[in-house]
């Protein structure tokens, strides 16, 4: 695993953690929302499994919350609408390598969000 992919990786698991727990849900709690093992949360939690899509999908379903949040930092009311590509946050899924990239500045309140995909010729990904 490269060093950008180890920063993404420990910025999701921190991510995950702190959402998770402002929620008041434990492992359990939030494996039974999302519809993902409890080992598993554990793992992406302690960034020792980059999970793919429909894994971030899911949990950031049973979370209540949009997939660029699980990237973000926290929720900041003084962040501009514009966010430069070098501040753009970007994922790549290790099992299909399809790359997604947030347009949207991370922290903007927002009901919206923005990104930008690039799947590979003949890549599939499931939601």
């Amino acid at each position: 695993m490269d060093n950008g992919s180890s920063e993404v990786d420990a910025r999701l698991a921190g991510r995950l953690r702190g959402l998770r727990m402002e929620r008041g849900l434990t492992l359990d709690g939030l494996a039974g929302r999302a519809g993902v093992s409890r080992s598993m949360i554990s793992l992406i939690e302690r960034g020792e499994s980059s999970p793919t899509a429909s894994v971030l999908h899911r949990l950031a379903t049973g979370l209540g919350t949009t997939l660029a949040s699980l990237f973000a930092e926290e929720e900041r009311f003084d962040v501009s609408a514009l966010a430069r590509r070098v501040d753009q946050h970007a994922w790549r899924d290790p099992e299909t390598g399809y790359l997604r990239r947030n347009l949207s500045p991370p922290g903007f309140p927002s009901p919206i969000e923005l990104v930008e995909v690039i799947l590979p010729p003949g890549a599939r990904v499931a939601y």
